[in-house]
């Protein structure tokens, strides 16, 4: 993305935007929705790069998030700094991220998805039966941001994020490792014939990923101040990232932010305003979504465009010396 581009300033302009928000509500209770789906967008993004780009379907992403969570606290009650202690949780995950790599990735299909979901629900059980962890009763959060501006400070290190994991998939979509990564997603067998490291690519998609994700889950867990194993571990939060980058489009690069920004808006809209029926709703535009934009909202209206863009199939290339031959 060069500075010269149109699209380099059009992103900057976006993000300044983005970022203005909380200056414009002061409602705690709007800028925590705002912060949610700001968080989800950066955790759909980061679930992009093994889901989205590389093609394997991994529902353990809350291993993770939790870890996160729970280093953060850990960390902090060793005396160790809380803005190190974020860093560090992240590096612990991105090492579990290489136990369950180096073993998951000897799966496929089906087989790969449930054991990433196996290696969550281990961490969840260990986290719910061990002393250091707190047990089922949890454990409290330390705060990386204090004050009267605690909710905005935590939009805008939501923003930061976003901005990072973006620029993250960003480098993907161009590189030549993410040209490797979508070989692989089309076809493993055949990118493994043509001397792509098939194992070695999905794994360092996998600790990035990872490193995204546990920044995310030490900023929830701070932000809400309290976590259990039950709310930081569960399947559903593992669902709902997945969810949220496949019906926005995965493998592209807006498909995470608008699925997260819509998904989660319609959720907390419905929710509001249709009490216990508003899960049927938001289900009902799931079905909606994945029946007729199986490729995903952005990359449906890609497709679309593409499609318009081309010339009419009994079109003709008119030649372009004709006036020359007559």
């Amino acid at each position: 993305m060069s500075i010269k581009s149109w699209k380099f300033w059009v992103f900057i302009i976006v993000v300044l935007l983005w970022a203005r928000v909380p200056w414009f509500i002061r409602n705690n209770y709007q800028l925590q929705v705002l912060f949610r789906i700001t968080l989800f967008a950066a955790l759909g993004l980061a679930w992009n790069l093994v889901g989205g780009y590389a093609g394997q379907l991994s529902l353990g992403h809350v291993a993770f998030f939790g870890i996160g969570a729970y280093g953060l606290a850990l960390f902090t009650e060793l005396s160790i700094p809380v803005w190190i202690s974020v860093f560090l949780a992240a590096v612990v995950a991105t090492l579990f991220a290489a136990l369950i790599g180096v073993i998951a990735f000897r799966l496929r299909g089906p087989y790969f998805t449930l054991a990433t979901i196996a290696f969550g629900e281990v961490l969840r059980l260990a986290a719910t039966n061990l002393n250091v962890t707190g047990g089922a009763i949890g454990l409290t959060m330390p705060a990386l941001f204090v004050g009267r501006t605690f909710w905005r400070s935590y939009y805008l290190a939501a923003v930061a994020l976003v901005v990072i994991a973006f620029l993250t998939n960003y480098w993907a979509s161009r590189s030549r490792f993410g040209y490797y990564l979508m070989a692989i997603r089309e076809d493993e067998d055949t990118a493994g014939a043509v001397g792509i490291n098939t194992t070695l690519c999905k794994l360092q998609a996998l600790l990035v990923s990872a490193f995204l994700t546990a920044l995310a889950g030490a900023l929830y867990g701070s932000a809400f101040q309290f976590i259990v194993p039950d709310s930081i571990f569960t399947l559903e939060i593992s669902i709902q990232i997945a969810i949220i980058t496949m019906l926005g489009g995965a493998g592209t690069l807006l498909g995470p932010i608008v699925g997260a920004v819509l998904l989660l808006s319609a959720s907390e809209a419905f929710k509001n305003q249709f009490k216990e029926s508003h899960l049927l709703i938001y289900g009902v535009l799931i079905v909606v979504v994945v029946l007729f934009m199986p490729e995903g909202i952005v990359g449906g209206l890609q497709h679309l465009f593409r499609k318009r863009s081309k010339p009419p199939a009994g079109a003709r290339p008119q030649p372009a010396l004709d006036g020359a031959a007559q």
